[in-house]
Order: structure tokens, then sequence, then C-alpha cells
């Protein structure tokens, strides 16, 4: 295939990285810690693992009765609704407490990275190819950028994270978004991920090419739903088992 594409978006989890439950667990074990730490009752006291237990239940009760997935709230929006639900006052600077939200259980508890992944962002950052990771998370782009960087020895033009645009895959927002990030056109955007739904009929909405990344079905561990698609045998779709496959797709800037 002739090289065509000026900018690649590429997906963060199951692509880049991989979870265990047991990372997933002990991640939200450190996060919500941290927030009960920022977090005192209106006497002053502190709060309780049964209250905040409770606080995240009905956190999760109340979006789902929105319609709305955690990763569409900005970190911000996710600490003040625990707060209110709580009836509680902030312990420590908003800004703080935020911060530390987003990126606990990141450093204790990171996930697998995959190597094929930097390898593939440092050939086309010799290239002069932005890279953009797209991503539906509930922690901030920043953060996942500082991580990623540095657990990779790469460099990224940016993170589109689902929680900074108040959307996620495959809402076209995200992906205008990474479109308006990489500066070339929709066309000219090549996105990867693992998923057909969110990956390829989001990018493709949005005229961006597409393909599917099969190199880490094995590794789910959650398959509600089943991500695997027999639609990823459509032949119209470029299916990578590895990461290097895409690199034959990009024009040097």
């Amino acid at each position: 295939m002739i090289s065509q594409y000026r900018a690649l978006s590429i997906d963060l989890h199951d692509t880049i990285v991989w979870d265990t439950r047991e990372i997933v667990e002990a991640q939200y074990e450190v996060r919500w810690n941290l927030l009960g730490e920022g977090l005192r009752m209106p006497d002053g006291s502190r709060i309780s693992p049964d209250q905040l237990r409770r606080a995240r239940e009905l956190l999760a009760s109340n979006l789902k009765g929105e319609g709305r997935p955690v990763e569409s709230i900005s970190v911000a929006g996710q600490v003040d609704r625990v707060r209110r639900l709580l009836g509680a006052d902030f312990a420590e600077p908003v800004g703080a407490l935020v911060q530390r939200f987003a990126e606990g259980g990141l450093k204790e508890h990171p996930p697998l990275l995959n190597p094929e992944a930097p390898a593939l962002v440092r050939r086309l950052n010799e290239l002069g190819i932005p890279v953009i990771v797209t991503t539906d998370t509930s922690r901030s782009g920043s953060v996942w950028k500082s991580f990623l960087e540095m657990a990779g020895q790469m460099r990224l033009t940016d993170v589109v994270a689902s929680t900074d645009v108040g959307a996620c895959k495959p809402d076209p927002r995200i992906f205008s978004e990474v479109v308006h990030r990489a500066g070339v056109p929709a066309s000219k955007v090549l996105h990867v991920g693992d998923s057909w739904v969110w990956d390829v009929e989001g990018a493709r909405a949005c005229g961006m090419g597409a393909a599917v990344y099969r190199g880490l079905w094995s590794r789910y561990w959650d398959q509600v739903p089943p991500r695997p698609d027999s639609r990823s045998s459509d032949g119209a779709v470029l299916c990578f088992d590895h990461l290097s496959e895409a690199e034959t797709l990009f024009r040097p800037a």
C-alpha cells in the first residue's frame, strides 16, 4: 500500500498498554483513598471507608441513570460530585486534590506497556510524524502523556482524553479534537485501536483512516462486551497483529 498518512492517532488501553483485574482494582484503591484523605465532613471528621464506598456506589448509580460513563466527566467534576454526595468539604486546595486523584495509582500500580508501541512511536518521531494518543479514561490527558513518555521513552504530540473533551469514543467530538491537534486533514490521520465500534467506526465517521489492532486481544480480562468483532475481517479495513505493520503507511513530514 502506498504511504498516505501524515499523523497517527493511537488507542491507549489494549493497544499501548494493558491491565489485569488486579492492577485495575489496586489503582482504584489508591485513587479513592487519596480522594477520601482530601475531604472532610462539615464537623471536621475524616471520611470513613464505608462513607467512601457508599459515595462511589451512588456515583456509579447516578451516572448509569444519566447514561454517562465516568470517563466523560472531567477529573475536577468527578471529585466535586463525590464531595457533594458525601456532603463534605475540601481539606486541601482543590487543584492539588484533583491532580493527586488524576495521578493516583499509576506510579504504584502501572499498567503493562506493550513494547510494540514505543518502538512504533520512536520510528514515527524520527520521520517527523505527529503521534496522538486517543483514549477513554477517567484521568487527564496530561497525566497519561507524562506517564507514557517516561515509561516508553518516546515523544507524543498530545493525549486526547475523553475526560478532558467531555465525550467518549466513538463520539465524533473526541476524533474531531484529534484532527484539530494533529494539524492535518482528517483523511491524513490514521487511527489504530483494538475495538471495531469504539475505534474503527468512530474514526471513519470523522473521515479518518482506521485500522484494527489485534495484538493484545488475548490479554483481555474483561470480556463484557466482547471487543473482538467479526467485522474486523472486513477487507476494506486494515488489521494489524503487530504495530510495526503501520509504519509503512506514513509519509515523512
